[in-house]
């Protein structure tokens, strides 16, 4: 039976995990780089915004936000194709419009643009881009075949708010120290989070867009961006930062109080909730995202949430205990 995917209509967050299949660990070094270039790719043509990321040797967590449809112009789409195809392959492609509208077919040029405008804006097809181009790589680097991927992926629709999605951003952040791949989040290049310490501009740029949603302020620096990031990291959930300028925004939905050295253990372990449920965040949230889940997610039987209750998260549509393995 297929996994049900979650999205919404319209802009959405989510938390995107995807498995290597037959329990493999392909993803050598070497490969994150590519695979992460990929997906960078692959957003910067959807008009999909990474904020984050953890990419491991046989997984990787994804933090997005999927803005709403809009209209993309010619000239966008040139250039969207151009970081998504590269420079060789989009001017192929160009030249193959040429010829077409040379032969009075330009209404074949408009229709392979509407083909790729549908792509656009959709979680769905983001994932779709990447996975496929890195499986179709791989195979062919390392004389593979089939699929390398164990599905679909899985995605988890996140409040925007600030405590789910800085809380989500930490978890993901700290996936390399939980599977032991690196004794802090800062030494992790392969995750956000240490990829931004490290000079990763691209990595930095996530992150001062994800800080700047979630703080709803229109700048802020990568300085700023790395401390916040940080402050969850140590469990420092509810504090306000002054040095900032700006203070962690009033929520809709208050968490009961929650020791920072619980939090700072609770993100350093497995939490079944941010793994497996349908959708992430507050009591109000939830009521309105349970109706927009696919009908198998809403029916799954309820239990506990690890103890993340305790940040005022909780599922909709229940969740499954989650096992031993730390690298989740």
């Amino acid at each position: 039976m297929r996994r049900p995917r979650v999205k919404v209509d319209g802009e959405g967050f989510y938390h995107v995990v995807s498995r290597i299949g037959g329990k493999r660990f392909l993803i050598d070094e070497t490969e994150k780089g590519v695979l992460l270039g990929m997906i960078r790719a692959a957003a910067a043509f959807s008009g999909v915004e990474l904020y984050t990321f953890a990419i491991m040797s046989n997984h990787f967590h994804l933090l997005v936000r999927v803005p709403r449809k809009r209209e993309v112009s010619d000239a966008e789409l040139l250039r969207r194709m151009e970081a998504l195809y590269g420079t060789p392959r989009f001017l192929k492609v160009l030249e193959k419009w040429e010829k077409w509208t040379k032969k009075n077919q330009a209404e074949r040029v408009e229709e392979e643009k509407a083909r790729l405008r549908a792509r656009m804006y959709d979680l769905s097809q983001f994932c779709k881009t990447f996975k496929e181009t890195y499986t179709q790589d791989y195979n062919r680097r390392h004389d593979n075949t089939g699929t390398i991927w164990e599905g679909r992926f899985k995605s988890i629709l996140l409040e925007g708010s600030w405590r789910t999605l800085m809380t989500v951003a930490g978890y993901i952040h700290l996936n390399p120290v939980r599977a032991a791949m690196a004794e802090r989040a800062e030494d992790a290049e392969n995750a956000g989070y240490g990829a931004a310490c490290q000079g990763d501009t691209r990595a930095m740029t996530g992150l001062v867009a994800l800080v700047k949603r979630v703080y709803g302020v229109k700048e802020a620096t990568w300085t700023q961006a790395r401390d916040a990031c940080a402050e969850v990291m140590a469990g420092a959930i509810e504090r306000t930062l002054p040095d900032f300028g700006f203070q962690i925004p009033n929520s809709r939905s208050p968490a009961p109080e929650f020791p920072p050295k619980a939090l700072k253990e609770l993100l350093r372990r497995r939490v079944a909730g941010f793994l497996h449920g349908g959708a992430l965040g507050g009591e109000a949230f939830l009521a309105k995202a349970k109706k927009l889940l696919p009908k198998r997610v809403r029916s799954r039987a309820p239990c506990e949430l690890d103890a993340c209750a305790g940040l005022g998260l909780a599922p909709a549509g229940g969740v499954r205990e989650g096992n031993k393995d730390p690298a989740a």
